[in-house]
C-alpha cells in the first residue's frame, strides 16, 4: 500500500503543471478507462487527504482524521447495502454544529446531530427530552438545514426536504417541499436547535393553507434539493432584509426555479411562487436545457454586492456554469464554464476568516485529458481552495489547491487510488471563527476488509484548516 501510494505521489507532481484546456466539448461516447496518469489534475496543486503520509508531523495528524456522525446499525437505512446519504449543517452562534441526513437515499427519515466539540464527536439531538416530530420519520429527499438571521436580531432555523417524483415509484407526483423551523433557544439567547415543529407542505396536495395547495405533477412544483442554497436579500441600500431566495429544480427537465421566504405577522413561512432562477426574459434558456442545469449554490462576493450561482450540469458533458448577478438574484450573466477543478455536483461554499479564502466543497467529476467524449471519473469528495474571482476566470479559474478529502472505495475495494467511487459529495460545511473547516459528507470511507464500516456508505466529518492543507501540501497561497 505505502508503494502504491508513493507512486501515486510521483504522478502527481509530474501532472500538476498539465495546463487545462477548454471543456465544452458536447458530443459523448463510451467512457474508456484511462491510465492513472491520464486523469488531469490542472494547473493548480493536488492535495490528497486518503491516506497519512509516514513522517507526518503530529498537528498535521488531525487532517487524515474521520469523525463518524452515526454508526450504530439503527441508523442505517437500505439502499442496496446499509447506507445513510445526502448530509447538510450549519454552525450555530454557541459554536455547535447541527447536521441532518436520511436515513437511506432520501425517501425516509431525517436524523440529526449535534456536535459541541468541532465535529469530532456527535449525538442524536432526538432522545427522551428533545421527542422527534412525527413528520420527520417521513421526509422524501435530502433535507437541508439554515440558519435566519432576523433583522431585529431574533433566529430561526430551518430544514426542507423536497418531494420529487421519483423514477421507480409509481404515480406523477411533484408535490412540491416540506419545510419546519425550530426557534428554541440556549443559555445564549440564539436557536439551539433541540425543538422542531412539525413539516409543513407547500405547493402540493398536502399543504395545509389552502393558498399553497396544487394538483400534483407540475414540473416547477417537482422539487430536487429542495433548497440547495438559501441566500438572505439586500435591499436597494445594501443593508439585509427578511426575505430570503431559494433555489431547487426539477427532476424531469432540469430547470432551475427560485422561491421567496418571508414571514408573516402571524410568524409562519409564506413562499413565493416558484420561477426559473435564469431566463427571465427569455435568455439564458438554451444553456441550461443543453446542459441539464440543477443543485445551484449561490454565494455572495467578498463585497457582499454580486451573487455567485454555481451549477452541476448533470448532462456531464461539460465543465461546471457559473452565472453572476448584480441586482439581487434578478437577472444573470450569460453562464459560462469554469475550471477543471471547480467541475463537480452539489458545490457549498463558505469563506475562510482568517485566510479569507473560498472553500468549495463538491462531489469531483473529471473528464480524461479534459475531454467529455471520453466519459467522467471523479476523485471523490474534494475541496477546492481558491478566491471569488477565480470563478469570473473561467477555465484559467484554478485557485491554489484541490484537496482530496477522503477515498471512497467501491464495491470490495482495498486499494486507495486516485479515481474513487463517486456516491459522495453533498457535503455540510461550516467555517468556525478560528478557520477550522468541519465538512461532513457520505460515502463508502472504509475498504470491505473494515470490519466495523466496511461495506457501509456513512456520513461523517472532516476537519481542517486551509493554512495547515497549505503547509502539508507545499502551496503558497496567493
Amino acid at each position: 500500500m505505502k508503494k502504491k501510494l508513493i507512486v501515486i505521489a510521483l504522478i502527481l507532481v509530474l501532472v500538476l503543471s498539465v495546463a487545462l484546456v477548454a471543456c465544452n466539448e458536447k458530443e459523448t461516447t463510451t467512457p474508456t478507462d484511462p491510465d492513472i496518469d491520464e486523469l488531469p489534475i490542472g494547473s493548480g496543486t493536488f492535495v490528497d487527504l486518503s491516506a497519512m503520509p509516514e513522517g507526518t508531523a503530529k498537528e498535521y495528524a488531525y487532517l487524515y482524521s474521520q469523525y463518524p456522525l452515526a454508526t450504530d446499525d439503527s441508523y442505517f437505512g437500505t439502499y442496496g447495502a446499509p447506507y445513510q446519504g445526502h448530509p447538510d449543517s450549519v454552525l450555530l452562534d454557541n459554536g455547535n454544529i447541527l447536521a441532518a441526513f436520511p436515513k437511506s437515499h432520501g425517501r425516509s427519515e431525517t436524523i440529526m446531530m449535534l456536535s459541541t466539540d468541532g465535529g469530532v464527536t456527535w449525538t442524536d439531538i432526538f432522545n427522551d427530552e428533545n421527542v422527534k416530530p412525527d413528520s420527520f420519520y417521513h421526509t422524501e429527499e435530502t433535507p437541508t438545514i439554515y440558519k435566519l438571521d432576523f433583522t431585529d436580531g431574533t433566529q430561526k432555523l430551518i430544514t426542507i426536504s423536497g418531494r420529487p417524483s421519483w423514477a421507480d415509484q409509481p404515480g406523477d407526483k411533484g408535490e412540491g417541499w416540506d419545510a419546519a423551523v425550530s426557534s428554541s433557544l440556549g443559555e445564549d439567547g440564539k436557536c439551539n436547535g433541540l425543538v422542531w415543529s412539525e413539516h409543513e407542505n407547500f405547493y402540493g396536495p398536502n399543504a395545509t393553507r389552502e393558498e399553497y395547495k396544487r394538483a400534483a405533477g407540475a414540473e416547477k412544483y417537482d422539487a430536487v434539493v429542495a433548497m440547495s442554497s438559501l441566500t438572505q436579500m439586500k435591499d436597494e441600500n445594501g443593508n439585509y432584509i427578511d426575505k430570503w431566495m431559494g433555489t431547487y429544480h426539477d427532476d424531469r427537465n432540469f430547470t432551475v426555479y427560485k422561491t421567496y421566504l418571508t414571514f408573516n405577522e402571524d410568524g409562519l413561512m409564506e413562499w413565493s411562487e416558484p420561477e426559473r432562477l435564469l431566463g427571465q426574459k427569455g435568455e439564458w434558456r438554451q444553456v441550461e436545457t443543453d446542459n441539464d442545469f440543477c443543485e445551484v449554490e449561490v454565494l455572495r462576493s467578498p463585497d457582499g454586492n454580486e451573487l455567485a450561482a454555481l451549477f452541476r450540469v448533470n448532462t456531464k458533458q461539460s465543465c461546471s456554469y457559473v452565472s453572476f448577478s448584480e441586482d439581487e438574484g434578478a437577472t444573470w450573466s450569460e453562464p459560462q464554464t469554469v475550471a477543471a477543478e471547480l467541475t463537480g455536483e452539489r458545490h457549498k461554499a463558505e469563506y475562510d476568516p482568517v485566510s479569507g479564502k473560498l472553500i468549495i466543497t463538491m462531489r469531483s467529476i473529471v473528464y480524461p485529458r479534459n475531454n467529455p467524449n471520453l466519459g467522467w471519473y471523479s476523485y471523490g469528495w474534494v475541496a477546492w481552495i481558491g478566491e471569488y474571482e477565480d470563478l469570473k476566470r473561467g477555465e484559467d479559474g484554478h485557485g491554489d489547491m484541490l484537496v482530496k478529502l477522503a477515498h471512497t472505495y467501491g464495491v470490495d475495494g482495498e486499494e486507495i487510488a486516485l479515481s474513487a467511487n463517486a456516491d459522495t459529495g453533498y457535503a455540510g460545511l461550516t467555517v468556525m471563527a478560528d478557520g477550522t473547516v468541519v465538512a461532513i459528507s457520505y460515502g463508502t470511507f472504509s475498504p470491505a476488509s473494515d470490519e466495523d464500516l466496511g461495506g457501509k456508505t456513512y456520513v461523517m466529518a472532516k476537519r481542517f484548516k486551509v493554512n495547515d492543507l497549505a503547509t502539508v501540501g507545499g502551496v503558497t497561497l496567493r
